[in-house]
């Protein structure tokens, strides 16, 4: 199964390269190694190739906060875990398709943590990348608010199914400044409307 998987996985980034859609600096190269070898559990040669492919990350894709925590879970590493898993439920809510792995993954981190206290030491990779800005853009193009998806209305359900709109607290017409953005992204923005 494994090398099939891995096969599958050279003949897309062939396939891929030849109507270039794919360089080879692209990020989503490594990613997609580091999951092969996760999947492995190779985890540390996995831990590498994230680490490559988070310098060359420009905007932060969601799967790769889930993918990045899972294998730092398994490396140990539980406070970076941690970190990074929440980012992938900040980032897609709980109806992401890792959502329930996200929560179940998460408690694990939380209790290798409180059982290995001060034994951890990820705040390395945390400070480096994880608590600086997720994206370099220019605060004069203004970013699609994830929050809102740009309508500057959030619309939830209540619990007898009917619609319920709310005006989108970080927003200004459904879009955000670049400094905006990095500081929702790392949990920092707070709400313009209550």
């Amino acid at each position: 199964m494994k090398k099939i998987t891995i096969l599958v996985f050279l003949c897309a980034f062939y396939s891929f390269k030849a109507y270039g859609q794919i360089r080879p600096e692209d990020p989503r190269l490594f990613i997609d190694s580091a999951v092969v070898l996760m999947d492995e559990q190779k985890y540390l040669e996995a831990d590498g190739y994230f680490m490559t492919a988070l310098s060359k990350i420009d905007l932060l894709p969601a799967d790769f906060c889930f993918f990045f925590g899972k294998n730092s879970l398994f490396l140990k590493k539980y406070t970076q875990s941690i970190d990074w898993l929440n980012k992938y439920l900040e980032l897609k809510g709980s109806k992401g398709q890792f959502s329930k792995e996200t929560l179940t993954l998460l408690e694990k981190a939380e209790e290798g943590f409180r059982v290995n206290r001060g034994s951890t030491s990820s705040a390395d990779v945390n400070s480096k990348f994880f608590y600086l800005n997720t994206i370099k853009c220019d605060d004069d193009k203004p970013i699609v608010c994830p929050v809102c998806k740009g309508n500057d209305v959030i619309i939830s359900t209540d619990r007898l199914g009917e619609k319920v709109y709310k005006e989108c607290p970080y927003s200004t017409n459904g879009v955000l400044t670049c400094t905006e953005y990095n500081l929702l992204i790392q949990g920092n923005l707070k709400p313009k409307r209550k």
